[in-house]
């Protein structure tokens, strides 16, 4: 079943609601038109009946002058007529009221509408008269004014209501056109853009309305789909790019051991290029993680236990002091596996670049956890001190694949601390003269503490010139 287009649907509403507010206007019309004219002649009849009786002789007779343009008789109660005024209709003997009187026991004046078969249709007021007040003064106008002002309005109306709805239609089928205009030419726009042609943007008209927000939001939209496609694309290309190298060198030494004088070592080499291959996908997974916004676990994890772990597998390995003295307790929720990876990444490349000492600090206060790694090596330029957290990125003077890995830990760091709701800056360690990561993270509630305050007064992490915003 084809349904009707929004203009039609909107044009077709409008008509039927004016239709019948039109109708009803009328209808509210003729009403008060007809109650306005019969109390109008309700009151003229009160006063010809007033100006009757005053000027009856002894009660019974009725001078000229008191019935001139006036239709008067006097009935008895069995509405018989007694006396009646010329014209009051083709025979003057014919009573105004039909007989017997409905209400001949009751000594009330009373009006009623009546059809004569002469005069038409009359309003009729019957008041008690005479010296004994058994009978009755019936005074009577035509009430035909009423009716053909009706007739006239009901015309008018037969006419008016159809116009007015017709050109109503009219009106709001071409002005529902023109204020959806915009919205076609949205549809259209919206239409031809492609996965390939996220650069399209839709027209903005220069009205400021609804139609104008909409077009400005789903620009909003294809600006952020038209980056999040070229990060996308960005990202294949480099890991393209990164998984080329090692996946030549474990071919290349895969083709090479039948030939190699030491077959153990060339299968130690082999393995260290596979574990490199491996821990590329693996980080690719991670920040394939990230781009699809995974929702985090909101688990307590207990961080100095992550930092001392790794901390002491870190020296075991490397040689390297490891100075621990200042982690202390802290406790924050999340996802202890990317906890773990953003302690193991800043550890790991501040093992990568220190010549022989790396400092780890953790402590909680006014509801944050601060996580320090700091080396002695030979730090970050203050203009690279951003970029580093971008997704494959290795600064000029540590490229080679042995020290510096593919790029991607930094930028897994950065991404899981703000899926975490926290920070990270890089700047230089005053002590060790090397590189200095700072971690900010939402200390965890204490469940025995009131509920931290939340809104504008609740505290927010400390941000640098180098924390990153993506």
């Amino acid at each position: 079943m084809t349904r009707l287009s929004l203009r039609a649907r909107v044009t077709a509403v409008a008509t039927v609601a004016v239709a019948v507010v039109l109708l009803l206007a009328g209808a509210l019309l003729l009403h008060a038109l007809r109650v306005g004219i019969t109390n109008r002649i309700d009151a003229l009849l009160r006063a010809d009946t007033a100006l009757v009786s005053e000027r009856s002789l002894d009660g019974e007779r009725i001078p000229t002058a008191a019935i001139r343009n006036r239709l008067v008789q006097v009935v008895d109660a069995d509405g018989n007529v007694v006396w009646s005024s010329p014209g009051a209709g083709a025979d003057d003997a014919a009573p105004l009221l039909g007989a017997p009187l409905p209400w001949a026991a009751d000594s009330g004046p009373h009006t009623v509408t009546v059809h004569h078969p002469d005069l038409g249709e009359l309003r009729v007021r019957a008041t008690p008269f005479g010296p004994d007040r058994q009978q009755w003064l019936v005074v009577a106008r035509s009430q035909e004014l009423a009716t053909t002002a009706r007739r006239a309005v009901v015309r008018a109306e037969l006419v008016g209501v159809p116009l007015l709805t017709l050109g109503l239609g009219v009106v709001v089928w071409l002005g529902v056109g023109r204020a959806l205009r915009p919205v076609e030419d949205i549809r259209a726009t919206v239409g031809e853009i492609t996965e390939r042609h996220l650069s399209t943007r839709v027209p903005v008209p220069a009205t400021g309305d609804e139609v104008a927000r909409l077009a400005t939001t789903m620009n909003e939209m294809l600006d952020r789909l038209d980056a999040a496609s070229m990060r996308e694309r960005q990202l294949v290309a480099d890991a393209s790019h990164e998984l080329r190298s090692p996946l030549a060198s474990v071919r290349a030494l895969l083709e090479t051991r039948d030939a190699s004088p030491d077959p153990a070592a060339h299968d130690a080499e082999a393995m260290a290029a596979v574990i490199r291959l491996q821990s590329l996908v693996d980080q690719l997974l991670e920040l394939a993680s990230q781009d699809a916004d995974v929702p985090v676990p909101n688990r307590p994890v207990d961080l100095d236990d992550l930092v001392l772990e790794r901390a002491a597998g870190l020296g075991t390995a490397t040689g390297l002091t490891v100075d621990t003295q200042a982690v202390s307790a802290g406790q924050v929720l999340g996802s202890e596996e990317g906890l773990r990876r953003v302690v193991d990444n800043l550890l790991g490349n501040a093992a990568r670049h220190a010549r022989s000492r790396v400092r780890v600090e953790l402590r909680e206060a006014d509801g944050w956890v601060q996580l320090v790694v700091a080396d002695d090596g030979a730090g970050i330029p203050a203009g690279e001190r951003t970029r580093v957290f971008d997704r494959f990125t290795r600064l000029d003077d540590a490229r080679t694949h042995d020290r510096s890995g593919a790029g991607l830990g930094l930028a897994i760091v950065a991404g899981v601390v703000a899926r975490h709701h926290g920070s990270v800056a890089v700047d230089a360690d005053p002590a060790l003269g090397g590189a200095r990561f700072v971690v900010q993270l939402p200390a965890a509630p204490d469940p025995t503490a009131p509920t931290a305050p939340t809104g504008p007064g609740a505290p927010t992490a400390p941000t640098g010139p180098g924390t990153p915003t993506g």
